[in-house]
């Protein structure tokens, strides 16, 4: 599959010349370190959703699958900032790797958010970068 050329502003700190294989199965080991629910819309882009915080529960468990074993379900707590900078809310966010035109090997990651808080999106983008 083709890496679609980015377009709009650059975040230099998602800039990368590592191979876009290796990238994308580190941001995947990111977002399930980080109990996101992962789903691949593409080769290079994957749909995530943070699930809203529950009351009265200090963590809750999301089951992701392990890349070493395919069988083998891993719990990782899902992350929540501070409620200051955190709402909490249900995230929809998409995670796309694109290429930036005219600079061979050169790739750029692109977090946009789909549905959720500004700020709890955020929090996430700071803390996927």
């Amino acid at each position: 599959e083709k890496l679609r050329i980015h377009h709009g502003a650059v975040d230099q700190t998602m800039i990368t010349t590592r191979p876009p294989g290796e990238v994308m199965n580190h941001v995947r080991d990111v977002l399930s370190g980080m109990g996101m629910e992962i789903m691949l819309e593409s080769e290079f882009k994957y749909r995530c959703v943070r699930q809203k915080r529950r009351k009265g529960v200090v963590g809750t468990g999301q089951g992701t699958m392990s890349s070493s074993t395919p069988t083998t379900v891993v719990i990782q707590e899902t992350i929540y900032g501070d409620v200051s900078q955190d709402a909490g809310d249900e995230v929809r966010f998409s995670v796309e790797l694109t290429r930036i035109d005219r600079l061979n090997d050169t790739f750029s990651l692109d977090i946009r958010r789909l549905k959720g808080n500004l700020r709890s999106y955020k929090f996430l983008y700071d803390t996927i970068r």
